[in-house]
């Protein structure tokens, strides 16, 4: 996915702020408020160079995608939510199953088997 790709897709998904005078990196800034913890206002901006990665994960997860770069970015914290650990575990999983196989037609018959909430953290 190039960049283009990928910046139209999140804009028609509206996961951004969008422009703002003041400030115009909010055109490529995730909004994020009570994303991860209840009553916080909170944001990620996405550089051009990340923006193949989060569309693609967008492109595949949806918004827990999102979740799953927003957390891998900042350090892998734990969320307050317990349905958002569980996303961003979810994708966790499928990340290491896809970086063993690869080769999407050997992976789409490959068996694995996990349990989500298994650990303390995602």
């Amino acid at each position: 996915m190039t960049k283009g790709q990928a910046l139209a897709l999140l804009n028609t998904a509206d996961v951004f702020f969008g422009p703002d005078d003041e400030i115009p990196q909010f055109d490529q800034t995730l909004n994020l408020n009570d994303a991860f913890f209840w009553a916080v206002s909170d944001s990620e901006y996405v550089p051009d160079e990340e923006l193949p990665r989060v569309g693609e994960l967008f492109f595949t997860y949806g918004w827990h995608g999102i979740l799953y770069w927003v957390w891998n970015r900042r350090g892998r914290f734990t969320p307050e939510f317990l349905d958002v650990q569980r996303f961003i575990e979810f994708v966790a999983h499928e990340q290491d199953v896809i970086d063993e196989e690869p080769s999407s037609s050997r992976r789409a018959y490959k068996r694995v088997t996990y349990t989500l909430g298994s650990e303390a953290t995602p």
